[in-house]
C-alpha cells in the first residue's frame, strides 16, 4: 500500500505541473489557483506513504535511499506551503513540482528494484532520529531556495532581454523571491546545525562519512550567507551560487545511507 500512496503523490505533482504549464500557455496574467490545493493533496499522499514506512520500521522512515528522497521531497512541499503564500510565491509550485516529481520517480524505481524491507532498530535512539530528520528537513529548505534561485534567474533574464512573456506576469516581484531565498537559507542552516549537534549525542558515534558530508554542506551554506551579508555578491550571482550549492547537496544524498 505504501508504494501506491507514493505513486499517487507522484502523479499528483506531475499532473499539477502539467496543468500549471497548460494554464500559463492559455491565460496571460491570470493567477493559477490549483497549485496549492494539488500540493496539499500530494502532501497527504506523501504523509500516508511515510506513515506506512514508519510503521514498518518502527522509526522515522529514512532508512533507505528511496525513503530519503521522499522525505526531502516532502520537506520541499512543506516549506513551499508555508512560505509560498507568505511571500506571494504561488508560482513557486510550478517550479517545485517537477523536482519533487523527479525525486519521487527515482524513489519508486528504487523501491521496485531494491527495497530492503523492514529495518527496525534494536533500540530507538531519539538523538539519531533528530539528527537524521532535521538534517533532511534542511535539505528541503535548501532545495526550495535553489528553486527560488531558478525563478529569480528566469525573471532577471526576461527583464534584461525585455521579452516579458506570460510567465513573467505570473511571477512575484524579484524582491519577494530574494527575501524568500534568504529566509530559506537561514532556516536550512539552522536545521542542519541542530542535526549536526544532535549527532554527537547519539548512542553510537556518528558515522564519519555522514558527518563530513553534512558538515561540508553546512559550511557551503554558511559561507554563502556570510558573503551575501557582506554585500560581496550581486543578487544574480548569489542565486547562481544557491542553485549550485543545492546541486552539491543533492549529489551528497547518494552517499548517505541512514
Amino acid at each position: 500500500m505504501d508504494l501506491i500512496y507514493l505513486i499517487l503523490a507522484t502523479l499528483t505533482f506531475g499532473g499539477g505541473f502539467a496543468l500549471a504549464v497548460a494554464s500559463l500557455r492559455r491565460e496571460e496574467g491570470r493567477r493559477h489557483g490549483l497549485g496549492i490545493p494539488l500540493a496539499v493533496v500530494g502532501l497527504v499522499f506523501q504523509l500516508l506513504f511515510l506513515r506506512e514506512r514508519g510503521a514498518l520500521h518502527g522509526r522515522c522512515p529514512i532508512t533507505s535511499g528511496a525513503e530519503v528522497l521522499v522525505f526531502v521531497s516532502w520537506s520541499i512541499v512543506v516549506f513551499y506551503l508555508i512560505l509560498g503564500r507568505a511571500f506571494r510565491l504561488s508560482l513557486l509550485g510550478l517550479f517545485s513540482m517537477p523536482i519533487v516529481f523527479l525525486l519521487q520517480v527515482i524513489a519508486i524505481a528504487l523501491l521496485l528494484f531494491s527495497d530492503p524491507g523492514a529495518r527496525p532498530p534494536a533500540r530507538l535512539d531519539v538523538w539519531l532520529e533528530m539528527h537524521a530528520s532535521t538534517s533532511l528537513l534542511a535539505y528541503g529548505a535548501f532545495g526550495l531556495a535553489g528553486i527560488a534561485g531558478v525563478m529569480y534567474l528566469v525573471q532577471d533574464r526576461q527583464l534584461k532581454s525585455r521579452q516579458l512573456g506570460r510567465l513573467f506576469y505570473s511571477m512575484p516581484p524579484i524582491r519577494y523571491l530574494m527575501s524568500a531565498l534568504e529566509r530559506l537559507l537561514w532556516i536550512g542552516s539552522l536545521l542542519l546545525t541542530v542535526g549536526i549537534v544532535a549527532a554527537f549525542w547519539m548512542d553510537v558515534r556518528p558515522n564519519a562519512t555522514h558527518l563530513f558530508i553534512y558538515s561540508f554542506v553546512w559550511l557551503v551554506y554558511i559561507a554563502l550567507i556570510i558573503v551575501h551579508a557582506l554585500r560581496r555578491l550581486v543578487s544574480r550571482r548569489f542565486a547562481l551560487y544557491v542553485i549550485g550549492a543545492f546541486v552539491i547537496a543533492l549529489v551528497s544524498l547518494s552517499a548517505l545511507s541512514l
